[in-house]
């Protein structure tokens, strides 16, 4: 009997038109813990993709910029005067570029390794 009433707890009835429909999987109007935390699974995955598609999306426009303050810096309308007066803000602008995508790398490898 113990064992029946753990059973019925477990599931829950929803209402019509309920915001929580959309857990029941096998579409029997009774969402059970499996189906809960088989949905709670799928929206941690979700956000787990769409933080490292954002951190990827950084990394990528950090390489991207980095390209093209270089080529910029060795056109002809870049004097040397220039050149030279940016010569320290660039040094930091390669290091901060460079601590972002190597920061991206290790912790996509460090996760991978997990």
């Amino acid at each position: 009997m113990w064992g029946q009433s753990l059973l019925i707890m477990s599931n829950k009835k929803l209402q019509n038109k309920s915001k929580y429909a959309q857990y029941d999987m096998d579409g029997d109007g009774i969402v059970t813990d499996e189906e809960l935390e088989h949905a709670k699974e799928i929206k941690e995955t979700e956000r787990d993709l769409r933080k490292s598609l954002a951190q990827l999306r950084m990394a990528r426009f950090t390489l991207i910029g980095m390209g093209l303050f270089t080529a910029a810096m060795f056109t002809p309308w870049v004097s040397v005067e220039r050149i030279q007066a940016l010569s320290e803000i660039s040094s930091l602008f390669y290091i901060s570029g460079a601590g972002i995508v190597g920061a991206y790398m290790g912790t996509t490898a460090w996760i991978a390794k997990k």
